[in-house]
């Protein structure tokens, strides 16, 4: 009986450190309509640091909602929608094919990144993405496998990084309406 243990065990702990926690993050989400993060969004740009705290509600690939106190952004294939409540501004924006973001790669489009075959031993699996020269990498729980952060450094003094805070898995999303009354409406799709 000891022996059957502590091979469960031994079997159990070769498992966990054999899993690869960003294979179960995509499939997490191509088998649930939605998932909802709240996530803390910082970027540093030259000394200069943006931080935003919401709600993204990913879709499918390439296709998210974002929702925090001063800014709305939903995403799709060909356009971006941009509501800033503190301008009073809404922005429409074409998408070109190379767009790139870390909330496209959250969402599941992940085309434009490749993968190392291996992850460090705090369980952050490293990528970059060739077409810009950008390096990053998925930070994964090393109990839990869920997903706690994804990084992006772009260059010197510039870096994005999204703390994963929780996940929500929702089975009827309807999405909400961008009411754009009361706002200036900017339109820069070609």
């Amino acid at each position: 009986m000891k022996v059957a243990v502590r091979f469960l065990v031994i079997f159990n702990l070769f498992h966990i450190a054999m899993a690869n926690h960003v294979d179960d993050f995509y499939k997490m989400l191509v088998n649930s309509d939605v998932a909802a993060f709240k996530i803390k969004y910082s970027q540093n740009q030259f000394d200069s640091v943006f931080e935003s705290v919401g709600t993204c509600y990913f879709i499918g690939p390439g296709e998210y909602f974002y929702q925090s106190e001063d800014i709305e952004i939903y995403a799709q294939a060909d356009q971006i929608v941009t509501k800033n409540f503190k301008t009073k501004q809404v922005l429409y924006n074409s998408v070109n094919k190379d767009h790139f973001s870390l909330m496209t790669i959250l969402s599941g489009k992940k085309n434009k990144i490749k993968f190392f075959d291996k992850y460090d031993r705090d369980f952050n699996y490293h990528f970059t993405v060739p077409q810009l020269g950008f390096d990053g990498f998925f930070s994964f729980n090393n109990k839990t496998g869920l997903i706690q952060g994804l990084n992006l450094e772009i260059g010197q003094n510039q870096s994005m990084y999204i703390e994963v805070i929780s996940i929500e898995l929702i089975d009827n999303f309807s999405m909400p309406k961008i009411n754009v009354e009361n706002f200036d409406l900017i339109d820069l799709r070609g």
